[in-house]
Order: structure tokens, then C-alpha cells, then sequence
């Protein structure tokens, strides 16, 4: 579940909806019912009935140092891994291929070169909700999730479309 901060600019799940889903398809209303289902998010993990991941156990966490396993493979290449891969060219010029590929067991290179973020276009392109999200990871922010509090509505537009319906 969201934070409530989210949860109040952005139209998540349908409980923020409470019945106007149903009075929409009782009612017969297929556009304010095709409005309001696309309004939702689509992220499964927004929703309040899944449950977050609990967090393993400390002795699940130390395998690694048990096993005596090298450390994990990075994602993103940082400065010292230029730095190496320029020491593995001159081993590979002095000493061989044999050489290098030992070293590359000893010290595994990271799985992508450099970190893309994301172009204009392509954030331009996201709904509202996954562009807060985005904003947030690159800011180094956390998205809490929080429980379900009493939720009187949530979402203030929705008022707003059900009442410019009425006075159609």
C-alpha cells in the first residue's frame, strides 16, 4: 500500500472509488465506467491485498560469508572497474588470455557498462503515478508502503467527474 501522501493526488485502487464502480455498471454508465477503470493503476504492487515481502532472517543473509563466496556481481560499472579494465588489457598484452580469464574469476565484471537513466520522452510517456514513483527512486527517496487507513474516498477528481455527470 501507498503512502497516503500518493494516495491522495493519485487514483491507485478501487477502494479509493468505494462503490462508484458498481453504481457506474448498475447504472449502465459504460463511459464513467471505462473512466474509472483506466484511472486505476496498473502496478499490481499499489494494491492493498498484496502483502510486501518479509524480510529474511539474518543467518539467510550471511551464506555468502559461510560459503565463502566472492562477493556479488555489480549491476553498474563504477570508476575502479575502467581502471581494471584497462590493468586486463596490458595483462592481456604481457601475459595472455589465460591470464586475464583467471583474473576475471577472481573479480567479476559488472553485468552493464554504464547506467542509462530514463530520456524525456520515455518518462513523458509514463502515467503520473509511475512518473511520482521514478521521481522518487531517482532522488534517492523510498516509496513506503503503508496499511489501508479509514478512507473516506480518497480521491478528490472523482467528486468533481460525479458531480459534472449529475448536472449532464
Amino acid at each position: 500500500m501507498l503512502e497516503a501522501r500518493i494516495r491522495d493526488l493519485y487514483l491507485v485502487d478501487e477502494l479509493q472509488l468505494d462503490q462508484r464502480l458498481n453504481q457506474a455498471l448498475q447504472g449502465g454508465h459504460q463511459a464513467e465506467f471505462a473512466l474509472l477503470l483506466a484511472m486505476l493503476s496498473p502496478d499490481v504492487t499499489d494494491a492493498p491485498l498484496s502483502a510486501d515481502a518479509k524480510a529474511p532472517k539474518q543467518a539467510e543473509l550471511d551464506l555468502r560469508k559461510r560459503f565463502e563466496l566472492p562477493p556479488v556481481q555489480p549491476s553498474y560499472a563504477g570508476p575502479a572497474d575502467y581502471v581494471r579494465s584497462a590493468a586486463q588489457s596490458e595483462v592481456l598484452a604481457t601475459q595472455g588470455l589465460r591470464q586475464v580469464f583467471l583474473g576475471q574469476c577472481l573479480q567479476r565484471d559488472p553485468l552493464v557498462p554504464m547506467k542509462h537513466d530514463l530520456s524525456p520522452e520515455v518518462y513523458n510517456d509514463l502515467p503520473p503515478l509511475s512518473q511520482e514513483k521514478v521521481r522518487r527512486a531517482f532522488a534517492g527517496e523510498k516509496v513506503e508502503r503503508l496499511p489501508l487507513a479509514d478512507s473516506v474516498g480518497g480521491f478528490a477528481v472523482l467528486g468533481e467527474i460525479q458531480e459534472a455527470a449529475a448536472a449532464l
